[in-house]
């Protein structure tokens, strides 16, 4: 560990040493909220659909035929009104008539459509021509289908789950960080080596700005050029 590193704030270190799991811990989470944006579409987002057949009363000899209650739209005005929302009626061909649903899930939805089909073959049954009934018949239930989760909501999800995944990956990093002890590091200052190949060389690992030991030295220099006439003088008085 260099002298730039130990400069850094210490949960800036500790958050470098433990990169390769914050990396891991995010893509977990990106993959975990993709998956569960995939398992919860939003809702109304899953829909089904019931197809029934109508058929025209038959035209009586001399009479006028046409006109509404010979079309499958006869029938929608009672569905419409039993399903204000959510439910929608079309022609897919021919006397061929759709009617879909949209629910909270895909079971929900096939529910509503089949009901809605149901009240579609009987408000079609109640109307007659010149005594003649209409008639409406349930060719394909609804079946239950999984929804598609749109790609925007998909993307943020994925997005959410990872800065979770990436937050987590920083807190457990910060925790097992805190067990770490910093080596110690020694102000640094000239020193003067004590050994005969390096006297009076300079090295960066002193504690203090003079060394001990050049202590030693002055004080052994001021001793033998002391005189017995005074000055100060190593040994007892």
């Amino acid at each position: 560990m260099n002298q730039q590193e130990l400069n850094l704030p210490r949960p800036v270190r500790i958050i470098g040493q433990y990169k390769i799991l914050i990396g891991l811990m995010t893509l977990l989470g990106a993959l975990a909220g993709g998956i569960f944006a995939v398992l919860n579409p939003p809702p109304g987002s899953t829909s089904s659909s019931a197809m029934v057949m109508f058929t025209a009363p038959s035209c009586p000899q001399g009479g006028i035929c046409g006109g509404f209650s010979f079309s499958p739209a006869s029938g929608e005005a009672p569905v419409l009104k039993a399903f204000p929302s959510g439910v929608r009626i079309t022609v897919v061909k021919g006397n061929v008539v759709a009617i879909s649903a949209t629910g909270g899930s895909s079971a929900q939805a096939a529910a509503i459509a089949n009901k809605a089909a149901g009240t579609y073959i009987s408000s079609v049954g109640s109307l007659t021509y010149m005594g003649l009934p209409s008639t409406a018949t349930l060719i394909g239930p609804a079946s239950s289908t999984a929804g598609r989760t749109p790609p925007k909501q998909l993307l943020d999800d994925a997005l959410l789950g990872a800065l979770f995944g990436g937050l987590a990956g920083i807190i457990t990093a910060l925790a097992a960080g805190q067990t770490i002890i910093d080596p110690v590091v020694l102000p640094q200052g000239p020193r003067v080596r004590g050994d005969a190949g390096g006297a009076g060389q300079p090295t960066p690992y002193a504690t203090t700005m003079v060394s001990l030991e050049q202590l030693a030295r002055e004080y052994k220099q001021g001793a033998a050029g002391d005189g017995p006439s005074g000055g100060f003088r190593a040994g007892p008085p």
